[in-house]
């Protein structure tokens, strides 16, 4: 059975439950179903329920699809989604959803996805190492700097995102950067992930300054800082990043489960 939802909020009252069944792999469903008032063929939510199994798919501009639940339902969502011509590109989803979209897809979208991006889902609340004097707060004065080295991150990821600088202003209290010689050498930020988590974002250094340890000084004072609110620290890493991967093992974290990005093939 399919529903398609109205607005984010009334989608959020009655799938609560099913939601916070696994609040990190919802956590970004909850970002856009918050910032959704009203739905269309390109800003949707939509639900497909069999024999008790449920699957969700969440798409705002200009974002990937979300896939949330249960991989039984994935045919009839997406041959929903297909012959009532919403919009589908990027998909975004844990792995064992993925592995079965790139099959199914063909059969019912004639289409191909592949995974672009494999990412392992991570958490530590632990202390493990003392925080740095290095790393310091953003002010509003390295905006400029932390915009033009998060357009190079998303570039280096292989992302489509369009950063928003007047969000980043809003929010440059949340960024953490290493700055010498009145120079931003790396930087990272944090944001709520679920009422018991924050997670850590836009973990970046110039190209130039890689190799000094930079990276795993931010992360470890943003988790330190983290854990001091009674909280849990969260990140995703790029799977095939060895060294990041390395890094955040070294100070605590522990991979939960993975998640990927797919897209159509060209």
């Amino acid at each position: 059975m399919i529903k398609v939802y109205l607005d984010g909020d009334s989608f959020i009252l009655e799938n609560k439950e099913f939601l916070d069944l696994n609040k990190y792999m919802s956590s970004l469903i909850y970002l856009d179903a918050n910032a959704m008032n009203e739905t269309n063929k390109t800003n949707y939510i939509i639900k497909s329920e069999i024999n008790n199994k449920k699957l969700i798919g969440i798409k705002l501009e200009p974002f990937n699809l979300l896939l949330y639940g249960d991989r039984e339902c994935l045919d009839e969502l997406l041959k929903f989604i297909n012959e009532n011509e919403y919009e589908l590109k990027g998909v975004m989803c844990p792995t064992i959803l993925g592995d079965s979209l790139i099959p199914i897809s063909k059969d019912i979208l004639n289409k191909e996805y592949t995974l672009v991006i494999g990412m392992d889902f991570m958490e530590a609340n632990e202390y493990t190492m003392e925080s740095s004097s290095l790393v310091s707060s953003a002010s509003l004065n390295d905006l400029d700097e932390i915009y033009n080295m998060t357009l190079r991150f998303i570039k280096d990821c292989g992302l489509n995102d369009v950063p928003n600088k007047d969000k980043m202003a809003l929010n440059i209290k949340n960024y953490r950067i290493i700055k010498i010689n009145d120079e931003i050498r790396a930087m990272a930020a944090y944001s709520k992930d679920t009422d018991s988590s924050y997670r850590i974002t836009h973990v970046y250094t110039k190209d130039e300054y890689r190799g000094n340890g930079y990276a795993k000084l931010i992360v470890n004072n943003l988790k330190n800082e983290i854990l001091s609110l009674g909280k849990i620290a969260t990140l995703n890493v790029d799977q095939k990043n060895p060294i990041s991967n390395h890094i955040y093992k070294s100070i605590g974290f522990k991979r939960v489960f993975s998640q990927g990005i797919y897209e159509l093939k060209n």
